[in-house]
């Protein structure tokens, strides 16, 4: 009888310490989805306030440059022989208006032709050169936020704001710029309300930096703050989950993507805060079951087999399951807590099920995308483990192509239909890529380039690509037609000796470097438009069966004068069943 009760007293325990466990997961779910809810308010909240805050600032700038004290100073600074006169009256103008706007930590005025400090509230700062800024360039413009970026003067994270500055006949001057003061941006961010005493909030850049105005840089964590929640925000993700924080503590996070301040923004709890009433009823559950177990001991013997039966039926399943049979589900018995025990592991089994097949479905879609980008060669390399992927070629042909005035173009039609255009363009010209067995290398803006030859190597890549190069020509007018548009296709064509790989750690790409990249480039440059420029080592390998017209000697850039033909059309097989066939 002893060894029943003892037994009865261990089944208890792990009966009861079984209903803690479920008691703890369920209530940690609940207060996971209370926690979720709280973090998604807040970084709501925060978001709202830090845009709302940078908006306010822009609207100020804005705003200050239509003042008609700054416009006639600046005008008269630039115009009136009274130079120092005016420029201490305006230099006095902005500190007082610096000092009414404790958002602001600088004002400035830049020329307009070579983005020149011409006054500013730092005086040391005067006379510096900003044209390269994009602040500047943009500012020309329109009212442009520049956001979070490493000062070049200060090395500390800065935010500015400029916009256009006209004179009283609407000629622009030059402009005005404000830098802003980041620490009402802390103020916005850090504000812990609703976060508890281990919550934090926080902004990362794409650089994997925490944001503010004291904690910028890589002092701290010299290779830059990374966690789950931060990897998936700088993908441009938004979501939530539990994970281990850039300090490596367990937390409970929301995280965003803000778009416009392009920068990730941060809402954490670490989780032994978050979870600890559920630990707290657990331990209650535990010991007030533990206690009643006590009392139970007089019905060991009927109870005994009772309860062993079904725990014996779920640690069957359950072995079996370790083993790697999830399809297993153990048998609910009894509607007690052991019960509940078989339900919670059959809904833990059928859960793992989902997720292995919905991680075997993500990773088919991962290697599908990793094929959209990367030759497959190369991409079987990559998935291999192979860290740097580069191989020299003896001989490849490259195909630079350029739509000449499509720049112009775009400032006549909606964006819409311009991306609809050229993504029209750009699908015909893979669809022949494909069909000659040629490989994309990219596009950039309205150009587009083709190699052929590698990475697998193709006897017929020069042909292939003359044959492309046709083909492009032909399409391009056919879509010129169809949209009742007028379109020339300026092509370059070189062959020689390559090197590809790939570059990158995020985003990573396949490329080409090499002499021969740099004169098919040349080639499309200082081609005809609507013509085929090819140099003389390709006409040698295409003159028997293409027809070329004699450009003649033209001044390459780098390579000095260069004998250039220009490819016509390809010529007709002399057997007459081949005519036939065409």
């Amino acid at each position: 009888m002893s060894r029943l009760i003892g037994a009865f007293s261990l089944l208890s325990l792990v009966t009861v310490s079984s209903a803690g466990a479920i008691a703890f997961f369920r209530g940690r779910a609940e207060i996971e989805k209370l926690v979720f809810e709280r973090l998604e308010v807040t970084a709501t909240l925060k978001e709202e306030a830090l845009n709302l805050w940078v908006d306010n600032q822009r609207n100020a700038v804005a705003s200050l440059a239509r003042v008609p004290e700054i416009r006639d100073l600046v005008e008269d600074l630039l115009t009136s022989e009274e130079r120092e006169t005016n420029y201490n009256t305006l230099h006095e103008y902005l500190d007082s208006v610096l000092a009414t706007k404790p958002e602001f930590l600088e004002l400035f005025i830049l020329s307009d032709i070579g983005g020149r400090i011409l006054i500013s509230t730092e005086r040391d700062r005067e006379g510096q050169y900003r044209v390269k800024d994009r602040y500047f360039t943009e500012g020309r413009l329109e009212t442009f936020v520049q956001n979070v970026y490493p000062s070049s003067a200060t090395g500390k994270p800065a935010m500015t704001i400029a916009t256009p500055l006209a004179d009283s006949k609407g000629r622009r001057m030059g402009v005005l710029a404000a830098q802003l003061n980041l620490e009402k941006m802390d103020g916005i961010v850090f504000e812990r309300t609703g976060l508890g005493e281990s919550g934090e909030s926080y902004l990362v850049d794409r650089f994997n930096l925490l944001v503010s105005a004291d904690r910028f840089g890589r002092e701290e964590y010299p290779k830059g703050v990374h966690s789950r929640g931060i990897e998936a925000a700088l993908q441009e993700e938004d979501g939530r989950g539990l994970y281990r924080n850039y300090a490596d503590i367990p937390a409970i996070g929301v995280y965003r993507w803000m778009e416009e301040r392009e920068l990730a923004l941060l809402v954490e709890v670490q989780q032994w805060e978050a979870f600890a009433p559920a630990r707290r009823l657990a331990w209650a559950i535990v010991i007030s079951g533990s206690i009643l177990a006590l009392f139970l001991a007089a019905i060991v013997y009927i109870l005994a087999k009772q309860i062993a039966r079904p725990i014996l039926a779920i640690a069957d399943v359950a072995v079996k399951v370790s083993q790697g049979d999830l399809s297993l589900e153990a048998p609910v018995l009894t509607q007690d807590e052991v019960g509940k025990l078989a339900y919670s592991f059959n809904q833990m089994t059928a859960r793992m099920q989902r997720k292995i097949l919905q991680l075997q479905d993500e990773r088919k879609k991962s290697e599908d995308l990793l094929l959209n980008i990367l030759p497959q060669r190369v991409a079987e390399q990559l998935k291999a483990g192979r860290e740097t992927i580069a191989e020299s070629f003896s001989e490849a042909t490259v195909l630079f192509a350029d739509l000449v005035g499509f720049t112009s173009l775009a400032s006549r039609i909606p964006p819409v239909e311009l991306v609809s255009l050229l993504n029209k363009i750009f699908s015909a010209f893979d669809a022949l890529a494909e069909r000659y067995g040629l490989e994309k290398i990219k596009t950039i803006g309205d150009a587009y380039m083709v190699v052929g030859g590698i990475p697998v190597p193709q006897d017929n890549h020069i042909e292939a690509i003359a044959d492309l190069a046709l083909a492009m020509q032909r399409e391009i007018r056919l879509i010129g037609l169809q949209s009742q548009r007028s379109f020339a296709l300026r092509v370059g064509i070189h062959t020689g000796p390559v090197v590809g790989g790939v570059i990158g750690l995020k985003r990573f790409s396949y490329d080409l470097w090499g002499d021969t990249v740099n004169i098919a480039s040349r080639m499309e440059s200082q081609g005809v438009p609507g013509c085929i420029q090819v140099t003389e080592e390709t006409y040698h390998r295409l003159h028997d069966k293409f027809l070329f017209a004699e450009r003649g000697t033209i001044d390459v850039k780098g390579k000095g004068k260069m004998q250039v033909y220009l490819l016509l059309e390809k010529k007709l097989e002399k057997d007459p069943e081949s005519l036939l066939v065409r």
